[in-house]
């Protein structure tokens, strides 16, 4: 996520000076150097005054492009400010990709520059839940914990609908990057056609290549903790801010 600037030229104001005036042809009067020069001066206070009024104009016109162009280069999700990055995650269910029980992240990563507020919009296909544990803190929007400095914002979108928590039960996956205590918690699909999407505003401040994790047991295994939640390129990868 730049102003575009209207850019107006105006010609500089009459000097006032009197042009040349054709030679004298015969059968009519030749004025007198006096009324000419009250005729030139009459001219020239004409132009000043119309130029004058086109330069208001015009100016006027400046002001509104300018106004127009800065309402809609600063508007950003979230209210942020400062310069703001885009990132998307789909999340694919083991059917999509051919592999029954094994979910995936696509792509399992991303890059972004340090200290830019990120607007990473995560699309789930999946509509099966993973509940987690009635205990569980990964039900709740994690982005903006003082204990590293490393990180701010954490606010989470889902379906246009600012939430901090989802409950445990309706958990299907997380995003979750532990060495920055950041969590986002993501609801199942309302079906198998209708995705849901979760729009996580957030800012990193220290740079450095983290690792991300799912938290919920959605893989294989008699907890669900097997499968694609162990493998890379699945249900963890790594992003990096640089």
């Amino acid at each position: 996520m730049g102003r575009i600037l209207a850019d107006h030229s105006h010609a500089s104001p009459s000097t006032g000076q009197v042009p040349p005036r054709r030679p004298h042809r015969g059968g009519r009067a030749r004025r007198t150097p006096g009324r000419r020069v009250r005729l030139g001066v009459v001219a020239s206070l004409a132009l000043t005054l119309s130029l004058a009024a086109c330069s208001s104009s015009t100016a006027g016109t400046t002001a509104a492009s300018t106004h127009t162009a800065a309402s809609t280069g600063t508007a950003s999700p979230g209210a942020a400010s400062g310069p703001v990055v885009h990132r998307q995650l789909v999340i694919e269910t083991g059917k999509a990709d051919g592999r029954p029980g094994w979910p995936r992240f696509v792509p399992d990563g991303f890059t972004a520059p340090v200290g830019t507020t990120i607007v990473l919009t995560i699309v789930n296909h999946d509509d099966g839940t993973a509940p987690l544990p009635p205990a569980s803190p990964w039900g709740q929007v994690w982005g903006s914990d003082p204990t590293y400095g490393a990180v701010s914002g954490g606010t989470e979108q889902v379906d246009g609908k600012t939430v901090t928590s989802i409950p445990n039960q309706d958990v299907s996956h997380t995003f979750e990057i532990p060495g920055l205590l950041l969590n986002v918690p993501i609801p199942a699909a309302s079906s198998s056609t209708q995705p849901v999407t979760v729009v996580f505003t957030f800012k990193v401040l220290k740079a450095g290549t983290y690792q991300w994790i799912c938290a919920a047991p959605c893989g294989g295994g008699a907890m669900g903790m097997g499968g694609a939640m162990a493998a890379d390129g699945w249900m963890r990868g790594h992003v990096t801010f640089s």
